[in-house]
């Protein structure tokens, strides 16, 4: 049976890796096309009609969990904490420089109008602060998830010993 969750980091140069995995192993790479992929995502789901609003924001919360999972997935948990963070710094900053473009080129939605230089401070602060909540929240439950299956992975694995 193949290791879901590795507890150690082996030597990836003796291994041949598939490129989505060798992907999957740069945080810069994968939290910035996850930070771009959700900036462009808010701005359609901010465009359409309150149920597509709504399935846009959980699709976007989706993705995010999703790309945070494929990420750490290659990882013991004793990195997860930095990686998390770091995930967290560099999803965030890619999201607002897609902000900022896309403030320049007059077309970033704020509630019903468009945002302008004088409200990027306020977007900023409000991405931070709801990427840390949702990482921060994901990354908890997650590791709990990893150890309760790995719990329950070690105990088929060892032969029950009876004591005479």
């Amino acid at each position: 049976m193949p290791a879901f969750f590795p507890r150690e980091v082996i030597q990836w140069r003796d291994h041949r890796l598939h490129p989505l995995r060798a992907f999957s192993l740069s945080t810069l790479e994968l939290a910035g096309i996850t930070g771009i992929v959700m900036r462009l995502f808010r701005v359609f789901a901010m465009s359409a009609s309150t149920p597509m609003f709504v399935l846009g924001v959980v699709g976007a919360v989706l993705f995010l969990c999703g790309m945070l999972t494929w990420h750490l997935g290659n990882f013991p948990l004793r990195r997860w904490p930095l990686r998390a963070a770091w995930f967290t710094l560099i999803e965030a900053s890619a999201e607002l420089g897609v902000s900022s473009l896309l403030i320049a080129l007059k077309v970033e939605p704020l509630g019903t109008g468009l945002a302008g230089w004088h409200d990027w401070w306020s977007l900023a602060g409000q991405t931070v602060i709801e990427r840390v909540l949702i990482v921060l929240t994901y990354s908890l439950m997650l590791a709990a998830s990893v150890q309760i299956v790995r719990r329950i992975l070690d105990r088929k694995r060892m032969p029950e010993v009876e004591v005479a």
